[in-house]
This record gives structure tokens, C-alpha cells and sequence, in this order.
């Protein structure tokens, strides 16, 4: 099939770096990195932002009931449905400032893009800056693609955090009323695509040296919260051989976690957060409690996952007289990306001149959300070292506008294929 004439980026991109450095800008500078956290004023000023810049930009936009920033860049009409783009600008504590960013100022540089080149799609073409992906302290992710899916539920706004607030009441410092979040949910029925572009977060971009990665699928999650209730005891007197120590069965559990993922490539598993209780080094711990989480893109390994888990904890806690209480937290199958996108885009890469890998992605995203009621493709750019969820977070501007480019033209010829003939 003949392909659509390639667009650029006006002014060689300079004005999507500059939205990412203002972006940058709109964090709080008392931490390290970058932090723009959902449910803050910070989060607000930066969705503004956007909203801003859509407008700017010509888009109709709006803040929907559940956050999330909306701009609709009309196409001629000679296609039937729409076609998304976007990501999201939170980022966790003292995170870096690619992740999410760059997907967002991207999708909007599309929308300038089109109208610089005088190019109207046949379809409407919808940006959105997604509320609240990364994980908040209630323990939910992808807050604002649930919403707008229908997938966000009465129980995610009853999640407490550690110190007992529903989520639904932490959602005043975000300017979202709970009540209203449902309205946000949207008839998906005539989208086409969605396509988001991302920085990798992993080595693999570039260690095989490609400038552009094809995501066949993203992971699989199983959160885990697991309480050891064992007896408090002085620590110099009580023997080992009669110690219910907590901590212990809580320490072999954590190792077991590490055990279990290690056995295969595409496993994890991580123990994030530990407590201690009483928090003290004379003191054998009554209780521990520990937080974790296994990813995979195989979700047999995740079900088999769960089970090796148990039967550990079980057993560290059984040989030390231990309670224990394992709770398996709402997970996420892992999410196939749509063939047929990606072989579309893998032609633009092909076109444009640039090399391309193809591999799975091992965070969560909001197209996970997507992918399960649209046509969804995932574009990811390298990050330098691997790194990610970190101030050492880098990508650089040339691989950046490379993938801007790649999202630019993938969605004219999404466009194009779909038009009405």
C-alpha cells in the first residue's frame, strides 16, 4: 500500500522541548528530581497547563469529572470514529521528568503539527493528559484511563491509604469530586486507535542500539500486602529457640519474593515496603508488614507466582509460630498491543529511516486500560542507562523528537487507511 506523504515537526521540534522544560519547572523543588504528585496543587497547576496549551494550540478542550485534560483537534469528517493520543504528567516522589511528559507534550505537538502543515485528518483526533497514572499513596494507578473506560469502581474509592483516608476524600486536593467520576467514563465504541508514546524505562532500546521500540504487550501485576503477627519479647533474654519473631518470617518472605522472580527473564517481583513493629533494636517484632508486587507478560507465571508465595509465607511463618495473612491486592492481567498498529507503525519507523525493536513493556500504563477496549499501540524512546523513576531519568532531545515524529506520521497513516473511500 502507498503510504501518506511524511509530515515533520515545525521548527525542528524546539517547541516540544520547551513544553517538557516548562513542564520540568512545574515541580516541587524542596525534594530531588522531579515531583509532580497526583493529588496535589502542583498536579493541578500542571493539568492546567495543558489545558492551556491545548487551547493554544486549537484544540476544544476540557477537564473532565474524573481530571483528566481533554482536546479535540476535528478532523474532515471523512472518516467514521476517532483516533487518541497522549499519556500523563504526574510523576512519583522525586521521579524524572520524561516519564509521562513526554507522551503528553508529543500528542499536543501532533495536534500543532497537523494544523502547521495544513493537514486535516479524516478523523477527529482526541489528546489527553490521563489524571493520576502513577500509583498514589491508596495504592491505585491509571486513576484518570480507569475513569474514562468505565473500569474505575466504588471500591477504588473506598482504598485507604496508611493513614485510613478513602481515596474518594483525598480527591479534593486534586479539584475532582468522587461523586461525579463516573460521568467521566466514555463511549469508546468509534475509536480506531490509541497510540502513546513513552520513554522505555529499561536498558533494552539501548543496549540492542535501536532508536525505537514496538510494544507487543504490557505486563501483568499481582500486588501483594501480607501481615506476620508474632510475640513481642525482650530482644537479650528470649531464647532463639522459642521466639516468635515477626520480623523474620517477614525477612524469609521478602527473600522468597526474590527467589520466585528470578526464575524467569521476564519475571519481577519486589518487596517495596517493609514495617516493623515495635520499631525498636532491643525488641523482637510482634508484627511486620510487607507490601510487594509481581509483574510478568505471561499471566500463568503471575497465577503460579501467587501460589509459590503463599506456600512460602506459610512456611516461614509455621516454623517460627508466626500468623500469617496474605491479601492479594486488585491486579492486572497482562495486555496484548494491536497487531495491526504495529505493523503500521513499524512502516512509518521503516520510512522515516530509523531502526526498531520490538519488546514488551514491564511498567503499567494508561493504554493497558485502553488496549482492552480499543485498538492500542505503544511507541517507546530509549532511556539513557535504563534508568527510570529516578532524577537520574534522561532521554535525549534527538531520540525524543524521533519519537514525536513516529507518533506524528503513525497516526496520519492510521488516518489515511481509515478514511471513508
Amino acid at each position: 500500500m502507498r503510504m501518506a506523504q511524511r509530515i515533520g515537526l515545525p521548527d525542528d521540534g524546539e517547541r516540544l522541548l520547551d513544553d517538557l522544560e516548562t513542564l520540568a519547572g512545574l515541580v516541587d523543588d524542596s525534594l530531588p528530581g522531579w515531583t509532580r504528585s497526583a493529588l496535589t496543587d502542583l498536579d493541578v497547576d500542571g493539568r492546567h497547563w495543558v489545558l492551556a496549551r491545548m487551547r493554544e494550540a486549537g484544540l476544544d478542550a476540557h477537564i473532565d469529572a474524573a481530571g483528566n485534560v481533554i482536546g479535540v483537534l476535528a478532523g474532515n469528517g471523512s472518516g467514521r470514529g476517532r483516533i487518541m493520543t497522549g499519556s500523563h504528567t504526574d510523576t512519583v516522589l522525586s521521579g524524572g521528568r520524561f516519564d509521562g511528559n513526554v507522551g503528553v507534550a508529543s500528542a499536543l505537538e501532533v495536534a500543532r503539527s497537523l494544523r502547521a502543515s495544513g493537514t486535516t485528518l479524516a478523523h477527529d483526533l482526541v489528546v489527553i493528559d490521563f489524571f493520576n497514572e502513577e500509583v498514589n499513596p491508596h495504592g491505585l494507578s491509571c486513576v484518570g484511563s480507569r475513569a474514562l473506560t468505565g473500569a474505575l469502581t466504588p471500591a477504588h474509592l473506598a482504598a485507604r491509604n496508611q493513614e485510613g483516608t478513602a481515596f474518594g476524600d483525598a480527591l479534593g486536593g486534586a479539584r475532582v469530586d468522587p461523586n461525579r467520576m463516573h460521568e467521566a467514563a466514555m463511549d469508546l465504541s468509534d475509536v480506531i486507535a490509541y497510540v502513546e508514546l513513552h520513554v522505555e524505562q529499561g536498558p533494552n532500546l539501548e543496549a540492542q542500539g535501536t532508536q525505537i521500540g514496538l510494544v507487543t504487550d504490557i505486563t501483568g501485576v499481582a500486588p501483594f500486602r501480607s501481615l506476620f503477627t508474632g510475640r513481642q519479647d525482650h530482644a537479650g533474654t528470649t531464647p532463639m529457640s522459642v521466639r516468635r519473631d515477626a520480623g523474620c518470617a517477614a525477612a524469609g518472605t521478602v527473600l522468597a519474593v526474590e527467589t520466585i522472580a528470578s526464575e524467569q527473564e521476564t519475571s519481577r517481583g519486589t518487596s517495596g515496603s517493609i514495617t516493623f513493629t515495635p520499631d525498636a533494636v532491643n525488641v523482637i517484632n510482634e508484627t511486620a508488614e510487607v507490601w510487594g508486587e509481581f509483574r510478568s507478560p505471561d499471566g500463568e507465571w503471575i497465577a503460579h507466582a501467587r501460589e509459590r508465595l503463599a506456600q512460602a509465607a506459610e512456611a516461614e511463618g509455621a516454623k517460627r509460630g508466626v500468623g500469617v495473612e496474605l491479601e492479594w491486592l486488585p491486579s492486572e492481567e497482562p495486555v496484548p498491543m494491536s497487531e495491526p498498529l504495529l505493523g503500521i507503525a513499524g512502516e512509518v519507523v521503516a520510512d522515516l529511516g530509523l531502526s526498531h525493536s520490538r519488546l514488551y513493556s514491564g511498567a503499567g500504563h494508561d493504554a493497558a486500560f485502553m488496549a482492552l477496549q480499543v485498538p492500542t499501540a505503544m511507541v517507546f524512546v530509549p532511556s539513557q542507562g535504563g534508568r527510570s523513576h529516578c532524577p537520574e531519568e534522561f532521554t535525549e532531545s534527538a531520540d525524543i523528537l524521533a519519537g514525536a515524529e513516529v507518533l506524528l506520521n503513525t497516526i496520519v497513516e492510521i488516518s489515511v487507511r481509515h478514511a471513508v473511500r
